[in-house]
């Protein structure tokens, strides 16, 4: 058994399944086809109870609170303090049509570090289609722009390139900037699981796409002098950060001691928040015996065929394949994307 505390550096914790939006793209695992149960009403207590029993068995560098919607579930504001209590920095993650003046007050006060909400495109139309909630886009803008005018750059947009938006991003990135004076943004691309695996045609992009949007997106937030994040791993074959000086791209590590890990309400701990793969419940064991034993049983080990004579592997480890597991079933594939989807 572990002792002492285990030191997580960073944990997506999911406070609720439950959202008012249908994101074209969203690539919770419980909205995959043939997941027919309608998501629990957000639980406090049970939110409350699972965040104390995870900082007591670990320290956290940063908590995102997630979801589905986390804005849903009520006190929310007492979640992040409690977060914060436990010594770990706290950024809220929401698609921010639920947020008031009250709510951003509260945050602020309570030392949130970061809220970030997807506003998908200049035109209202676009983004409320993506969402499925008509009005999303009115109300997502209004919430950014308290968030910006409350604290400069305490807002981070999120915009999540797919074919739907691809022809506007460079529109996009300059509302960011002139709308809310956003200095650094997130900007993803489309990837395939859950909700997501219904929209594929829709929504995915071909490989030399991929490479023409990231290069306009490129451009612009060097015109901008924007800071622009892509948090979803993709293959180096694919995007080569060298091509893209602008852009912070993330890679994905397997060393389940050094990486993100995804919590939710109930305790289920799973590899990330794309992953559907639990790993283990912190009612169950201490969060430090979970990563061991996961560590060591092999799973994470694999390399994809694809990947066995790439000279690029030990930086790139083959992209994000929870996407894999979404949509193949296994961890031994290669991203998808390579396979266009």
């Amino acid at each position: 058994m572990s002792s002492g505390k285990h030191h997580i550096p960073v944990i997506v914790f999911e406070v609720t399944d439950a959202c008012n939006q249908r994101c074209l793209f969203c690539y919770n695992h419980w909205k995959r086809p043939g997941c027919t149960v309608a998501p629990p009403a957000p639980d406090f207590r049970l939110a409350r109870r699972t965040l104390r029993r995870l900082l007591r068995q670990c320290s956290v560098g940063s908590i995102s609170l997630s979801g589905g919607e986390p804005t849903l579930m009520p006190g929310i504001h007492d979640l992040a303090l409690k977060a914060r209590f436990g010594g770990a920095n706290v950024n809220l993650l929401t698609n921010g049509t639920i947020l008031g003046e009250d709510d951003v007050e509260i945050m602020s006060h309570i030392g949130v570090a970061a809220v970030q909400i997807p506003i998908l495109a200049t035109d209202p139309a676009v983004h409320d289609h993506i969402t499925g909630l008509p009005g999303s886009w009115a109300k997502a803008v209004r919430s950014a722009n308290m968030i910006s005018s409350s604290r400069p750059g305490w807002f981070v947009p999120v915009l999540i390139v797919s074919r739907l938006n691809v022809h506007s991003v460079e529109d996009t990135l300059r509302f960011y900037a002139s709308e809310f004076g956003a200095t650094t943004a997130m900007v993803n691309r489309f990837n395939i699981g859950g909700l997501g695996l219904q929209h594929a045609s829709e929504l995915s992009l071909s490989i030399e796409d991929l490479k023409d949007v990231f290069k306009r997106i490129d451009k612009v937030a060097g015109d901008l002098g924007m800071t622009v994040q892509s948090g979803v791993c993709t293959p180096i074959c694919v995007l080569d950060p060298n091509e893209y000086p602008n852009i912070r791209f993330s890679h994905c590590t397997t060393d389940l001691s050094s990486r993100p890990l995804t919590v939710n309400y109930k305790g289920d701990v799973r590899f990330c928040n794309h992953s559907p793969r639990v790993i283990g419940n912190i009612y169950e064991k201490p969060i430090g015996d979970i990563v061991a034993e996961s560590q060591a049983d092999g799973y994470f080990n694999s390399v994809p065929d694809h990947c066995k004579e790439c000279t690029l592997w030990s930086r790139c480890r083959g992209g994000c394949r929870a996407a894999s597991e979404q949509l193949y079933g296994t961890f031994d594939r290669v991203d998808p994307v390579l396979e266009g989807c």
